[in-house]
């Protein structure tokens, strides 16, 4: 996955935002009016949070989601703007720097898009170097652990539910693989597995794709 040179991890600019995607300085805000007044605007996010909209004044969006400021964009235009309506849509987005640490192949701090998610940070740096888990990385945010990846989820069952989007000043850190096990002879997929306390010998089997027709 890491080592090879394609780059569909990257966000692109083009790509849909969801609607949950909370604004923050740097982002860019298109607002289309239209009715009585016809305008185009492409407005960002200044360092204090707020969109300035002409004749409307500042407007304080940060923090909030982009269908909160949707609204919140539309009901103005309307109440202050009577007779034209608004169509809000997003512009570029903000990039935002986050900082990889621990057992990763090139750690240092990374310059990324606002959609990025852990996994995008991790290959942004190159993944997780030969001692690192793949099990336990974790996102710390003003020194609190907020939130851990289990990256099997993403490889072998496709669950990317804990791969959260990052937030600027966030740090990735991948501490060293504290359990492996080597899976060898007539199974599906032969590897060096990383498992939990937890697990079994069952779970190893799955992990490694069931016996051969031969097992």
């Amino acid at each position: 996955i890491f080592d090879s040179d394609v780059s569909t991890f990257a966000p692109v600019d083009d790509s849909p935002v969801p609607e949950g995607y909370t604004l923050g300085p740097g982002d860019t805000l298109n607002v289309y009016l239209y009715g009585k007044e016809d305008r185009d605007y492409a407005l960002s996010v200044n360092r204090v949070g707020q969109l300035m909209l002409p004749r409307l004044g500042p407007i304080s969006v940060s923090g909030l989601t982009f269908m909160e400021a949707k609204n919140l964009i539309t009901a103005r235009v309307k109440s202050q703007l009577v007779g034209t309506d608004a169509v809000v849509s997003m512009g570029k987005l903000r990039a935002i720097n986050v900082f990889l640490s621990g057992d990763v192949v090139a750690p240092g701090s990374y310059s990324v898009s606002g959609l990025s998610t852990v996994l995008q940070a991790l290959y942004a740096g190159g993944g997780v170097s030969e001692i690192g888990s793949l099990r336990n990385v974790q996102v710390k945010r003003r020194g609190e652990t907020v939130a851990t990846l289990d990256t099997y989820d993403i490889f072998l069952r496709g669950d990317t539910t804990s791969d959260i989007r990052l937030f600027s000043g966030d740090t990735v850190f991948v501490p060293p693989v504290e359990r492996s096990v080597t899976l060898a002879g007539e199974v599906r997929r032969p590897a060096v597995y990383e498992i939990l306390q937890s697990e079994t010998l069952g779970d190893l089997l799955v992990m490694g794709g069931g016996l051969s027709s031969s097992g």
